[in-house]
Order: structure tokens, then C-alpha cells, then sequence
């Protein structure tokens, strides 16, 4: 919400779902400058969104598997269990590690510098 209090209406049976309060970090300039920042913020936002349609389409197939034909409701509501929440988290990492890793790259050569080949 804009006055940076929780949503009331979530409760724990609404899923994954968890608060969500504002702050300012959107003005913070965490890296060396502002384009930085929200390039970075770009792609952490594509990384989600592409995570999210992924394990939406993990659900899909599980259910197509299991039952066959499906609703968008059985979608909606399919809750994995232990044992598959467990391999989606492996597929999950390894799909940040692939994504955002080189995030964290250290580079020593400036970019001015004569490059060897």
C-alpha cells in the first residue's frame, strides 16, 4: 500500500504470498550510478517474471501427468508437495545461479586497458 502498511486481507492460507512494505530503497543508488541501478533492477525483475511463468509451467505438466486434462482453477490452487516443492527450490537455484552469478563477477583488466590476445 502507498502508506507503506501491510495488506490486511493476506492470510497464511493465501499461498506464497507475504507482505509487502514500501520503502525508499526505489530512490537509493546502490551501485556505481543510477542507470546501473536500474538496469540491474530490470533484470532482477525479468529473472522473477521468468521464474514464475517456469514454475507455472512446472505446474501445468505435473497436473497434465496426473489428471490428464486441467482448469485454470486446478492451476490456481495446485499446491506442490514436499518431495516436488523440494525439486523445483534445486531447479530454482540453479536457475538464479545461471541468470545472476556473473553479477557478482569480479573483473581485474580496466576497460581502457590494452587487451592481450
Amino acid at each position: 500500500m502507498a502508506d507503506g502498511t501491510a495488506k490486511a486481507s493476506l492470510k497464511p492460507d493465501d499461498g506464497y504470498a507475504a507482505p509487502f512494505f514500501k520503502s525508499d530503497t526505489d530512490r537509493a543508488v546502490l551501485l556505481k550510478d543510477l542507470m546501473t541501478d536500474n538496469i540491474v533492477t530490470a533484470l532482477i525483475n525479468l529473472g522473477a517474471e521468468t521464474w514464475a511463468t517456469r514454475r507455472r509451467l512446472m505446474t501445468v505438466e505435473r497436473l497434465l501427468d496426473e489428471k490428464g486434462s486441467i482448469t485454470r482453477e486446478m492451476i490456481e490452487q495446485y499446491l506442490p508437495s514436499a518431495e516436488v516443492a523440494a525439486e523445483w527450490a534445486k531447479d530454482r537455484d540453479a536457475f538464479i545461479a545461471s541468470v545472476f552469478d556473473v553479477l557478482a563477477r569480479r573483473g581485474d583488466i580496466p576497460a581502457n586497458a590494452k587487451m592481450k590476445y
